[in-house]
């Protein structure tokens, strides 16, 4: 798979989320990640074409690195982890805050494959993030609100939080969502990669570097896999007006020239609170 050469940026795009099946409950919203189910299991987000918008100005009032500043990040490029042991530490970081929001608990007993890694996260990591559920959202403020997107099995087969009932079912919903991190996890300890890892590293080969890849088409791809899917979701829930990156997210995030998504979480974030600060 990692042999693979997409020969053009919408040929990656259509990679990175291939084999969909149809969603009969969507959500509403004229942009998002997907307008089918996606393979990886991840939530069919709807977006923000106004935080998108926002976030490409902030873009562009960024300054130009200094020389410096150049070389500075030489020198941590140097010794920073390699693609794959990004994505684990990123992700296991994620199961762990997800786990403990849903049930409490987030024991992974043994890596093989990232024993080094998940040492050092674990001696790192002092406490996990808080999550602050919003309540259920408005059609229009969905967008702000990607915990209610979350999919959760009913009677009549998963849905959407939003579309299935109230706040409780989001804690269901945040617990399998944990399942689906854990599976994954289990698969990179034992084998070292997977499909998902996979995706990203022919991501960050063949598309990164595109100028393409800083629009709309970028982000969706970016929310297809799921240690970016589930980046949103952390960051969005997170507790505190601020959106609060480790530097595990930042180093992946460079890795893959991810900035719209970054940039686009940021806005999110100050929607969400400028949304909660009026209501009270």
């Amino acid at each position: 798979m990692k042999s693979i050469f997409v020969t053009s940026l919408a040929c990656s795009f259509l990679f990175v989320g291939c084999a969909h099946k149809t969603n009969p409950k969507s959500l509403p919203g004229n942009w998002k990640v997907d307008e089918r189910a996606l393979s990886t299991g991840m939530p069919n987000y709807p977006l923000s074409e106004e935080v998108f918008a926002r976030a490409q100005r902030l873009q562009e009032r960024s300054p130009a690195s200094s020389d410096q500043e150049l070389a500075e990040e030489i020198e941590k490029a140097e010794h920073k982890p390699s693609l794959r042991r990004l994505y684990f530490r990123a992700l296991y970081q994620q199961w762990q805050d997800v786990a403990h929001a849903a049930s409490g608990e987030a024991k992974l007993k043994s890596c093989p494959q990232y024993h080094h890694d998940k040492t050092v996260m674990d001696e790192g990591k002092s406490e996990t993030n808080s999550f602050v559920v919003g309540a259920k959202p408005a059609a229009e403020h969905l967008p702000y609100y990607p915990e209610w997107a979350l999919n959760v099995k009913t009677a009549t087969g998963a849905r959407p939080v939003w579309t299935a009932g109230g706040k409780k079912l989001v804690t269901r919903a945040l617990k399998s969502h944990a399942v689906k991190l854990s599976r994954e996890l289990k698969v990179l300890c034992e084998d070292g990669t997977s499909d998902s890892y996979f995706r990203l590293e022919n991501m960050v080969t063949y598309i990164a570097d595109k100028p393409e890849f800083q629009q709309q088409e970028g982000l969706r791809a970016l929310l297809k896999i799921p240690v970016f899917s589930t980046m949103l979701l952390v960051k969005s829930v997170q507790g505190g007006p601020q959106v609060r990156f480790s530097r595990h997210d930042e180093e992946l995030l460079r890795e893959v020239k991810g900035f719209q998504l970054q940039r686009y979480i940021v806005e999110l974030k100050k929607q969400r609170q400028q949304l909660v600060t009026g209501s009270l």
